[in-house]
C-alpha cells in the first residue's frame, strides 16, 4: 500500500521530530534530515514527546477528510448556490451529496490517518527502550504516554472502519522503504474488537487531567478513553444486531500470557456503552470540579453550570433571563464551546493555532456566508428533526446558530447557514407570538475561524450515546427522556413569554417531543422506534456540522438491517450458508433503504429510488477506497464493491 508503506520515504520519521517540547501548544519542528538518523533518535523522554505531539498535529491535518467521511453525505446539507471561489471543492461536494463519491477523489486518501497511526506505533515501540536509557523518565510517565498513544491509535482506526468498513490493520512501525509490506484488508468487526481491547487495556491508566486546560482538552485523558469505549461499544452492538449475531466471543490474551474468551451479545454491548458513557461523564465531572477549585484552571471564571437533575452532568448555562424582551440574549454555551474553544464541556478537541501554521480547513466550507462556503444547511431536514413543532423550532437556540437565514447589509441571502464557529449577532424583533429571531452582521467577520479547534467528544455527545444505547436495548425509557430533555432545555429560549425550564429537571417546559414509530412502505422494511428516532433527531440538532451525522445514519442502518430479508453479502456471507441458517450475513439493503426513506429522501435533491440504486447495499454506506491505494496494493486491497466503477460509469 503506497500511502502506508511510503510514509517516511522522503525523510525518516517525518524528517525526524524535534525534541524539548513542553505542551501540545508547541507541537513539532523538524530536525535537519542529513544529521539525524532513526537509530540515533530515541535517547530520552523529549524524543518520545516530539513524536507524541506530532501525532496530534498530524491528526489535526486530516480533519477535513474525516468530516467528509463522517458527515457530508448526510441529510444535513445542500450546496450553496452562490458563486464560489473554490469551484473544485464545490464540484466534489456536489457529486458526494448526489450519492456519487468517486475513488479518484483525494478526500478518500487515508494516508494521513495511517501516518498518525504510525507515529503512535513509534512511541509505543520505542517507549520501553527510552525508559531504560533516560533515568529522568519515570515508569508512571511512560504508562501515561502508553495509554495516550494506544487510545489515539485506536481512535484513528475507529474513524477508518466507520468510513471504509474493512481496512488494513497493523501495529507495526514503518520507517522506510525497506519495511514495505502490503497489508490486506481486515474485517471491520475484527479491527473493532482489537481497538476495544486496546482501549480497555489502558482504561484508567491515562492522566485524569494535565497541568493546563489546553492540554487537558487537547490530549487524551481517561475521560476521552471512556468516551471512545462508549462510542465503540455502541457501534459493536449495532453491527452485531444487524447481522443477527446474537452471541460472540472475543479472544483476550491476559498479561500473564494465558488466553481467555469474553462472550458478547448486542444488548450486552449496549449495556457496556452505557457503562463507559457513565464513566466518561464521571471522569469529566471530576475535571470540572478541578476547574472550579484550582486557581490554575478556574481562576475567576464566571461560567455557570447546570445539570437539570442528572448525576455527573455539567452543562454550561445560557443566560436567557429577560430574553423575550432583549434584542441580544447571550448564548454562553455557544460562545464557550465553539468560538473560544477548550470549554468546560469539552472532552477532546484537536488544537489549531496561527503559530503552528496549521489551519482547520473544513470550517471555510461549513461556517458563515462567503464565496468559499460550499455548504448550506438543509432546513427541511432540521424541521423534520424538530418533528415539525414550530414552537420548538422557534425556541431552540441551536437552530438560531445552525439553521437561520443570514442577513448582510439588510439583504437576506437565499438559504440557511451554520454559524457555529463564527461570532453572530442575534437580532430579535416583534412582540409576543410575532416575535422572531433574525441574523444581522457578524460581530467579528474576521474571527479567525480557520484556527478554531475541532471537537471530537464533548459532554452532550456522550450523553446522547448513553441515550441511544438505552433506547437500542429498549431499557430505561424515563432515563432516555431525561437526557434528551436536559440537552434541549439548556438551549430552550422562550422568546414569547420568557418561561424558563427548571434547572432541577422538574416540570415540562422545554421537553423534547418524542417522535412516533416509523415504518416503511414495505412489510420487510425495518421499523425505527420513536425513541430511537428522537435520539437521532437530537444528535442531528445538537451535533450539526461536527462530523457525526453520516456515521450516525450508517450505524442506524447497520443496526436495523433485516438480516433474514436481505440478499447475501457478497464478501461477508460464508459460502454455502443459506438465508435463515446460523452465520448467514445479509447485505444490509433493508437497513440502508429504511434510513434513506426515513431521513434522507425529503432533504436531498435525489429521489428515493435514485439514492437506493446508487447505495445498493451496506457497502454503499461506506466510502470508496482511494484508487491509488488499490493500484499500489497489486490486488491485495479490494475496492468497495459498490464503488468499483467511476462516477462516469454509474
Amino acid at each position: 500500500m503506497k500511502k502506508i508503506n511510503h510514509i517516511y520515504k522522503s525523510a525518516c520519521l517525518f524528517g525526524l521530530l524535534a525534541v524539548g517540547l513542553a505542551s501540545c501548544e508547541d507541537y513539532l519542528t523538524i530536525y535537519p534530515t542529513d544529521k539525524v538518523v532513526e537509530e540515533d533518535f530515541w535517547e530520552d523522554m523529549n524524543d518520545l514527546n516530539g513524536v507524541r505531539y506530532g501525532a496530534y498535529k498530524q491528526m489535526a491535518s486530516t480533519v477535513d477528510n474525516m468530516f467528509i467521511w463522517g458527515d457530508l453525505r448526510s441529510d444535513s446539507y445542500k450546496l450553496n448556490t452562490e458563486t464560489h471561489s473554490e469551484q473544485d471543492s464545490h464540484d466534489r461536494y456536489s457529486n458526494i451529496l448526489a450519492g456519487m463519491p468517486d475513488s479518484s477523489m483525494s478526500c478518500y486518501d487515508w494516508g494521513g490517518v495511517y501516518k498518525t497511526i504510525n507515529f503512535c506505533n513509534k512511541v509505543l515501540k520505542h517507549g520501553p527502550e527510552v525508559l531504560e536509557r533516560d533515568k529522568q523518565f519515570t515508569t508512571t510517565e511512560w504508562l501515561y504516554m502508553r495509554a495516550e498513544m494506544t487510545a489515539l491509535r485506536a481512535l484513528n482506526y475507529f474513524y477508518l472502519i466507520r468510513a471504509f468498513k474493512d481496512v488494513p490493520y497493523t501495529t507495526k512501525v514503518i520507517n522506510s522503504d525497506k519495511d514495505v509490506e502490503i497489508f490486506p484488508l481486515t474485517n471491520q468487526l475484527v479491527v473493532l474488537d482489537s481497538i476495544i481491547l486496546d482501549c480497555e487495556s489502558v482504561a484508567g491508566q491515562a492522566r485524569n487531567r494535565f497541568a493546563n486546560n489546553t492540554d487537558t482538552k487537547g490530549m487524551i485523558t481517561n475521560a476521552a478513553i471512556y468516551a471512545m469505549l462508549a462510542d465503540m461499544y455502541l457501534w459493536r452492538g449495532s453491527l452485531h444486531e444487524g447481522r443477527a449475531i446474537k452471541n460472540d466471543t472475543v479472544r483476550v490474551v491476559k498479561p500473564d500470557g494465558t488466553v481467555d474468551s469474553i462472550a458478547h451479545t448486542p444488548v450486552g454491548d449496549y449495556d457496556l456503552a452505557v457503562k463507559w458513557a457513565d464513566k466518561a461523564l464521571e471522569a469529566h465531572h471530576n475535571q470540572v470540579e478541578d476547574y472550579f477549585s484550582s486557581m490554575t484552571f478556574g481562576g475567576g471564571t464566571t461560567t455557570e453550570i447546570v445539570s437539570y437533575g442528572l448525576p455527573n452532568v455539567d452543562l454550561i448555562k445560557n443566560n436567557f433571563v429577560g430574553a423575550h424582551q432583549s434584542t441580544n440574549p447571550r448564548l454562553t454555551s455557544q460562545e464557550d464551546i465553539f468560538e473560544d474553544g477548550n470549554s468546560i464541556e469539552s472532552i477532546l478537541e484537536l488544537q489549531y493555532r496561527v503559530s503552528d501554521g496549521l489551519k482547520n480547513k473544513i470550517v471555510n466550507s461549513l461556517y458563515g456566508y462567503a464565496r468559499s462556503t460550499n455548504l448550506m444547511v438543509a432546513e427541511d431536514a432540521m424541521k423534520e428533526a424538530c418533528e415539525k413543532d414550530e414552537k420548538l423550532q422557534k425556541f431552540d437556540t441551536r437552530l438560531w446558530v445552525g439553521c437561520q437565514v443570514y442577513i448582510e447589509d439588510t439583504q437576506a441571502k437565499s438559504g440557511y447557514y451554520c454559524l457555529k464557529y463564527q461570532y453572530p449577532y442575534f437580532q430579535l424583533e416583534g412582540q409576543g407570538t410575532n416575535r422572531k429571531v433574525m441574523y444581522a452582521y457578524f460581530i467579528d467577520s474576521n474571527s479567525g475561524s480557520e484556527y478554531n479547534n475541532w471537537i471530537i467528544y464533548r459532554t452532550t455527545d456522550v450523553m446522547l450515546m448513553k441515550a441511544e444505547a438505552l433506547a437500542c436495548a429498549k431499557k430505561e425509557t424515563p432515563t432516555v427522556k431525561s437526557i434528551l430533555n436536559a440537552i434541549n432545555r439548556r438551549s430552550y429560549c422562550d422568546i414569547e413569554e420568557g418561561k424558563q425550564p427548571a434547572e432541577d429537571g422538574s416540570g415540562t417546559i422545554g421537553d423534547v417531543k418524542v417522535a412516533s414509530d416509523w415504518s416503511g412502505k414495505k412489510s420487510t422494511t425495518p421499523k425505527v422506534t420513536g425513541l430511537v428516532k428522537t435520539v437521532m433527531n437530537q444528535r442531528q440538532i445538537e451535533l450539526l456540522a461536527e462530523g457525526k451525522r453520516w456515521f450516525d445514519l450508517v450505524r442506524l442502518a447497520e443496526r436495523i438491517s433485516n438480516n433474514n430479508a436481505d440478499s447475501p453479502d457478497e464478501r461477508e456471507n460464508p459460502e454455502g450458508v443459506q438465508k435463515g441458517e446460523p452465520g448467514y450475513v445479509g447485505n444490509g439493503f433493508s437497513g440502508m433503504s429504511a434510513v434513506v426513506e426515513c431521513f434522507m429522501q425529503n432533504s436531498v435533491s435525489n429521489s428515493y429510488s435514485t439514492l437506493i440504486n446508487r447505495f445498493k447495499n451496506r457497502w454503499g454506506l461506506y466510502c470508496p477506497i482511494y484508487e491509488q491505494e488499490v493500484k499500489a496494493s497489486r490486488g491485495v486491497v479490494l475496492q468497495n464493491p459498490v464503488w468499483n466503477k467511476s462516477r462516469y460509469e454509474q
